[in-house]
């Protein structure tokens, strides 16, 4: 069946999706471990175009949580930190690749977590053309961990029992990996505690391997 001009001219809306352009930055690797000596990140850019990317670090104050609950400090709030991130700021050509370099300012004595955030900045003589080509612009920002220890780790355990269920504690220097741990049968997926950061596992049966059960 032909369809009639006005048909055509009602569902040309319909059929004209206007084109995403995304940044397509990439962080290897994506956990990084600063021990005594500065550490380097790579950032890539894998897209076709230019990008002009902005670099945050920030101090991850409640470490092990669900990511939608994590409190950031910048470390450009921040009245004396002990980790320092640069440059702060870069252009990548398409297929390049620059060296972010995280420099320890002082010896820590427990494990300290922060996010490196890398962010694709989006200028309004780009947006302005974006928009009058019909493109839709999403700038999407790049995330990864970075762990600041000790030079002698302890990662230790401590398990106490109460009323509703385990309060699990960090009682060494840097977090502890939680796997096989189960609540009343069923196994729980793996998880970190962090020193200084209890966690509470809630149920009636509580059992981690190498631990005493509640």
């Amino acid at each position: 069946m032909r369809l009639s001009v006005l048909s055509a001219l009602l569902l040309l809306p319909y059929l004209v999706v206007p084109a995403p352009a995304f940044a397509l930055i990439d962080i290897s690797p994506k956990e990084i471990v600063v021990q005594g000596k500065p550490a380097t990140v790579q950032i890539i850019n894998n897209g076709e175009r230019p990008e002009y990317v902005s670099i945050t670090l920030s101090r991850l104050l409640n470490p092990g949580v669900e990511g939608s609950s994590e409190r950031l400090e910048p470390i450009t709030l921040a009245s004396k930190p002990i980790l320092y991130a640069f440059p702060f700021r870069i252009t990548l050509a398409p297929g390049q690749s620059k060296t972010i370099t995280l420099k320890p300012l002082e010896e820590v004595q427990r494990e300290q977590v922060y996010r490196l955030d890398v962010t694709p900045v989006i200028s309004l003589k780009e947006t302005e053309h974006r928009a009058s080509s019909g493109n839709v612009l999403i700038n999407l920002s790049f995330s990864g961990l970075v762990r600041q220890l000790p030079y002698a780790e302890k990662s230790r355990l401590a398990v106490t029992c109460e009323g509703s269920g385990a309060l699990l504690a960090a009682s060494g220097n840097v977090r502890y990996p939680v796997k096989g741990a189960k609540v009343d049968g069923s196994t729980v997926d793996p998880f970190n505690v962090y020193p200084g950061e209890p966690k509470l596992l809630k149920g009636k049966s509580i059992s981690i391997p190498g631990q005493p059960s509640c």
